[in-house]
């Protein structure tokens, strides 16, 4: 194992508070993790009201969903990064604040333009809150129980998503679509208090020289891989705005990484992807949770027009998948503290292939309980992969990087789920003008077991190393 990637010395006993005080921070964390993403789904169920209601244009509706995840995507990782440098509960807090004020913002936006501003304050708070939460959580509890601790907080992600849809129908139907916004200032008031109260300070990082320039480089790069992605949905893969952008990533990557090759001391130190488990965990991940979009963006194309399903009805079905992950978090962390949390992983992406094989044979004939049991396995199969990913990545974390190691997992997450709508949607949208969306997803489907089957051998190769290694 690389030594800029050595497990950290068992400060975690130390800083323990009492057992109240453990509880109550990671319901803290847990909290915040569940309003940072039931606002990436609550606010889409909402855009047809804002515009009504607003007068806003169509192209001006997006840019209150776009502002906040370019903005959370280029600076997830960098967040991570200050959090070990100038303290990751002092930025924590800061972040839970800007979302919280943020939030009230866009409760009382007079217009667009200012929904707009608000939204993308809530992207950088999400960015701190997303970055540092596991890495608070890997600070606080024992390596022993580190795996039942991230079965609970990554059982939030999955719950927030599934909640959004669901609490904004009803906030909107009874209180308007300000509520959306303004109900996470309450949770965000108890979850700051929480936090403050109970989570201990951790020694930060030796001071170093904070490379400011390489952290705008990289955010530079994401902005235009995401708004690449995203213009992929509308204009097409080949067209100019399209390439463009996809250009300057590909020219903006290159030049980070000769920079942070010079840098005395670069925010992102590339010698840390020579770790061949970490590498392969996050590109994993990335794979991983490519895949997952398909599920969560085209099935419900699917229901709607092939199953004819109504919308609630629709719901409902989409809603089980994230349920079967939340319900399930925790039995994968006590999975990956018992057993090696790699052999768990394969077993979970193994699963995740035959769930898309079997979700490539979906037909209309099989009713309800066909496609519940097919969303069920490939569910079923993501939990206990990225629970006990999140717990390895932590694990291998040292402390002064631990802030890092939990923005490249948020960072790995949320490029995976932006290119999955991006390029999983463009496969689907080619195959629906020449044919029906039954076929359209039996392709995409293969596609993705495709995908998945490429994480399953990258950790299996990760697996036989380190085991020819521990037996030489």
């Amino acid at each position: 194992m690389s030594d800029l990637t050595m497990k950290a010395p068992p400060v975690a006993e130390q800083l323990l508070p009492g057992s109240w005080g453990v509880k109550a921070a990671v319901t803290g964390i847990a909290l915040i993790l569940f309003m940072v993403n039931l606002d990436t789904s609550i606010v889409i169920v909402g855009l047809p009201v804002l515009i009504a209601q607003l007068h806003a244009s169509f192209a001006s509706a997006q840019w209150v969903v776009l502002s906040y995840m370019l903005l959370l995507t280029a600076l997830i990782a960098g967040a991570g990064r200050l959090g070990d440098i100038f303290g990751k509960k002092k930025l924590y807090l800061a972040g839970i604040a800007l979302f919280t004020v943020a939030s009230l913002g866009c409760g009382i936006a007079p217009g667009t333009g200012t929904l707009i501003v608000c939204r993308g304050l809530q992207g950088v708070g999400a960015a701190f809150c997303l970055s540092l939460s596991f890495a608070i959580a890997g600070d606080m509890v024992p390596k022993a129980r580190l795996g039942k601790t991230m079965g609970w907080l990554t059982m939030m992600v999955p719950l927030g998503i599934a909640s959004g849809p669901t609490c904004g129908g009803i906030l909107i139907s009874t209180l308007g679509w300000q509520s959306m916004f303004l109900v996470n200032i309450p949770i965000g008031v108890v979850a700051y208090t929480l936090v403050r109260r109970h989570v201990p300070v951790v020694a930060k990082a030796a001071r170093q020289r904070t490379d400011w320039t390489g952290m705008i480089l990289l955010a530079g790069v994401l902005v235009c891989y995401c708004m690449g992605m995203t213009f992929m949905e509308d204009k097409g893969p080949l067209s100019q705005p399209v390439l463009l952008l996809l250009a300057g990533f590909a020219a903006g990557l290159v030049l980070f990484i000769r920079y942070e090759k010079k840098v005395p001391q670069p925010f992102l130190q590339l010698q840390l992807f020579r770790n061949s488990l970490l590498s392969a965990s996050l590109l994993a991940a990335w794979l991983v949770y490519t895949v997952i979009m398909a599920t969560v963006v085209l099935l419900p194309f699917y229901l709607v027009n092939e199953g004819h399903y109504t919308p609630l009805q629709t719901g409902l079905l989409m809603s089980f998948g994230p349920l079967v992950t939340a319900v399930l978090s925790v039995f994968a962390g006590k999975a990956a503290d018992r057993f090696h949390a790699r052999k768990v992983m394969l077993a979970g992406v193994l699963v995740m292939v035959a769930g898309c094989l079997a979700m490539s044979s979906l037909s209309t004939g099989q009713g309800i309980f066909g496609f519940l049991w097919r969303i069920g396995l490939i569910q079923l199969g993501l939990t206990f992969f990225q629970t006990p990913n999140n717990t390895a990545v932590m694990e291998l974390a040292a402390l002064e990087q631990r802030g890092l190691m939990s923005g490249l997992l948020s960072l790995a997450r949320t490029t995976g789920h932006i290119t999955g709508t991006a390029v999983l949607g463009a496969v689907f949208a080619l195959l629906v003008k020449s044919g029906t969306i039954t076929h359209a997803i039996s392709v995409v489907f293969l596609v993705a077991a495709v995908l998945v089957a490429v994480a399953a051998l990258l950790i299996y190769l990760v697996l036989r190393t380190q085991g020819r290694r521990n037996n030489a």
